[in-house]
């Protein structure tokens, strides 16, 4: 059976993108969500740790703190990647919008982080 027979095969239709797009669409909606995650596991890491948040602590638990934030803000992003890229793969040219959103959300927080971190340059 060639391509273009397979392509037609009343039997098993192609599969569409929509799938890989929809869940890259679904993984853009929930980075609020896991922007608020993202806040409470770092607060959480400070107060797991046994130190109060907001007050003084060693650099490594703000960088504990800033590492789990970070991760769970990338889950989403990374997903809408992931999931853009291969609708994008089975044709949907709109796929790289998720891709570019997921993208510049992720590496807006991970500057974001940074920047907070090291604070201001004099």
């Amino acid at each position: 059976m060639t391509t273009i027979e397979r392509a037609h095969d009343p039997v098993e239709p192609p599969r569409a993108p929509r799938g890989s797009l929809g869940r890259a669409w679904v993984a853009i909606a929930l980075i609020p969500v896991f922007f608020v995650v993202a806040i409470a596991a770092g607060e959480g890491t400070i107060s797991g740790l046994g130190y109060p948040v907001g007050g003084d602590y060693p650099w490594w638990v703000s960088l504990l703190s800033d590492l789990a934030a970070v991760v769970v803000v990338l889950v989403p992003c990374v997903a809408a990647m992931i999931f853009g890229a291969k609708a994008k793969r089975a044709g949907a040219r709109r796929a790289l919008i998720p891709i570019i959103i997921g993208a510049v959300v992720g590496m807006a927080w991970l500057v974001l982080t940074l920047v907070s971190e090291i604070g201001p340059v004099r």
